[in-house]
């Protein structure tokens, strides 16, 4: 149906990195993002990541949500660390932090957004457009709302205003 797109990083053949985006008329997620294990550390996410912003497939798009797995759920000092790795590279490259969490399958994402124009997201519009995308890639997964609200929640952190820019830079 078009609504789930994967891209990747070659040269000479292999594979480098790739980038998995779930769609919607209101949104696009970066729905998971990798680099070969032996080539992390090298700039090859940064640039393949700086290539995807400029490149034709995001230009009708003012930005790109990106999930993160949140600080705050993490169960050892050594997955806290692991998690901010992540959040470091993706801030690195342009990603601004919103006040949009969600939970999968019992999985606490902090919700960040990498933006490809200078019409900058308010928290409920990222709630929205996320809601949208889970709905529309989670929908075929599940049987029925009921189902549905056990295996996924949007919501804005506490303290977050639901309308403005995203609460940090």
């Amino acid at each position: 149906q078009n609504k789930y797109r994967c891209l990747a990083c070659q040269e000479e053949g292999s594979i480098l990195a790739y980038a998995a985006f779930a769609m919607t008329e209101g949104g696009i997620l970066l729905d998971y993002y990798a680099v070969d294990k032996a080539l992390r550390g090298r700039g090859v996410g940064s640039r393949f990541l700086l290539e995807l912003k400029d490149s034709p497939f995001l230009s009708a798009m003012n930005y790109v949500l990106v999930e993160v797995e949140s600080l705050e759920s993490a169960q050892t000092p050594e997955e806290s660390l692991i998690r901010q790795r992540r959040i470091r590279f993706y801030k690195g490259c342009g990603c601004r932090a919103t006040g949009v969490y969600s939970s999968l399958f019992g999985v606490e994402y902090r919700i960040l957004f990498l933006p490809l124009s200078s019409q900058e997201p308010g928290n409920a519009q990222v709630k929205e457009h996320l809601e949208q995308i889970y709905r529309t890639i989670l929908t075929p997964l599940v049987a029925g709302e009921e189902e549905y609200q056990k295996v996924c929640q949007v919501y804005f952190s506490p303290g977050t205003a639901s309308q403005g820019v995203p609460i940090e830079q």
